[in-house]
């Protein structure tokens, strides 16, 4: 796996970051933004953070180990350009009632650019458009092994890497915060093509696991899946792993989603749900934005996990005064705004009492004062491949950063 270390001339911060890309993109969607202005990479620099940015196995500067047997492999979908313009950098431009929408979509303003087609902002995006092929849980774990106790911020199915990661190294992970986590559990929020509704739609292959299509440790265990014999007149919502029933928002009745039943409920009329036995040990956080179309069903995300155990603070843009992005708030106009969200959630953490899991409070409007704007990112360094060996000789050009390449990283 490739890592790129970027470390400020002092640290300031306790803990170090690691970022990690979602589907289609790699760890330069980090660095800058379409628009040529610096990307949250450069701004946690500036905070004293020490950041590591990956490109995840089989992704962008990373090879496949030639040893992995392509046991867990995610599944490949294809980003098109129109779809990028539906979902992405303009979909205020295609109406609730058309072909994508969801209900908040007219609110987002926050692209920099046309958002479509020959628009050279648009372009400079889908040329760094890429596929996720292979789950990292492995490559990101000996990461963690190397950089010490650490704070991961995903986005996308960054957010479940980061998640699975977390559930084996949970002793080396000091908060997960998932920027608009791929979700639901248990299925889709798509009504029909690509339309977003209210009410979840069940699917047995997706996210079987709840926030994963991979096992997670749970308390009481879940059952292998190898030992499960599939009953085809049983609604495969009452099947095991899960015994499951659809959940309506309390809030909202028109929301609903699927949860857990409770595995039993004692005397005293407690229900006892499974527990994700390691993520519970760690802070959590999500991030959604107003004019996404996770506004639509990152609720449901965040209600699972509780159910499971996980103390979680749902940061809600629009709840803070942060108005008008989509789907891809690190590269929107206002980014340094929402990554000091982030900064200010992070810098609670040392507060967090061994053996005691409370994460920090999402900030109040108040505690957030005016983004500092971030560095230019420090150029690429110079690698020599000519000589014999098959690794990368790094050469670090300019010491604003201290920017180092950590490259051809082999994982057993």
């Amino acid at each position: 796996m490739y890592v790129e270390s970027l470390e400020p001339e002092k640290v300031t911060q306790p803990y170090p970051l690691v970022l990690i890309h979602g589907d289609f993109h790699s760890g330069k969607v980090w660095l800058d933004k379409p628009d040529g202005s610096p990307g949250w990479a450069a701004y946690f620099l500036k905070q004293g953070y020490h950041v590591y940015l990956v490109d995840l196995p089989g992704v962008g500067r990373s090879g496949k180990h030639p040893s992995s047997t392509g046991g867990n492999v995610a599944k490949l979908s294809s980003l098109t350009p129109q779809t990028v313009e539906q979902e992405l950098t303009c979909p205020e431009k295609y109406p609730w009632h058309q072909a994508s929408a969801w209900e908040t979509v007219a609110r987002h303003t926050q692209w920099p650019g046309d958002g479509r087609q020959g628009d050279p902002i648009f372009t400079q995006y889908m040329a760094s458009v890429t596929v996720l092929e292979t789950d990292p849980q492995e490559a990101l774990s000996a990461l963690l092994q190397r950089t010490g106790k650490a704070i991961l911020i995903g986005e996308g199915t960054g957010c479940i890497m980061s998640w699975l990661t977390t559930d084996v190294m949970y002793g080396l992970v000091a908060g997960v915060l998932s920027i608009e986590p791929s979700g639901p559990p248990f299925g889709s929020a798509r009504s029909r093509g690509r339309l977003y509704g209210h009410r979840a739609v069940f699917d047995p292959e997706v996210r079987e696991w709840g926030l994963a299509d991979i096992p997670l440790t749970y308390d009481p265990p879940l059952p292998k899946p190898q030992s499960i014999i599939p009953d085809p007149t049983v609604d495969r919502r009452n099947n095991p792993l899960f015994p499951l029933c659809e959940y309506t928002n309390p809030e909202d009745p028109r929301k609903s989603c699927f949860m857990q039943n409770p595995v039993r409920v004692t005397e005293g009329g407690e229900m006892i749900f499974h527990q994700l036995l390691h993520l519970k040990k760690v802070p959590h956080a999500v991030i959604t934005a107003e004019a996404s179309s996770h506004s639509i069903f990152d609720w449901a995300t965040v209600a699972f996990m509780k159910q499971a155990g996980l103390q979680v603070s749902w940061l809600r843009l629009e709840e803070l005064c942060i108005r008008g992005n989509g789907r891809l708030m690190f590269l929107e106009k206002n980014s340094d705004e929402i990554a000091l969200v982030l900064h200010k959630w992070m810098a609670r953490l040392p507060a967090v009492k061994q053996g005691m899991v409370m994460p920090a409070p999402a900030p109040s409007l108040e505690a957030i004062p005016k983004p500092v704007p971030g560095p230019k990112s420090a150029p690429a360094p110079h690698m020599d491949t000519s000589g014999p060996s098959s690794t990368p000789v790094v050469q670090p050009q300019g010491m604003e950063a201290q920017h180092q390449i950590e490259a051809g990283w082999q994982f057993v």
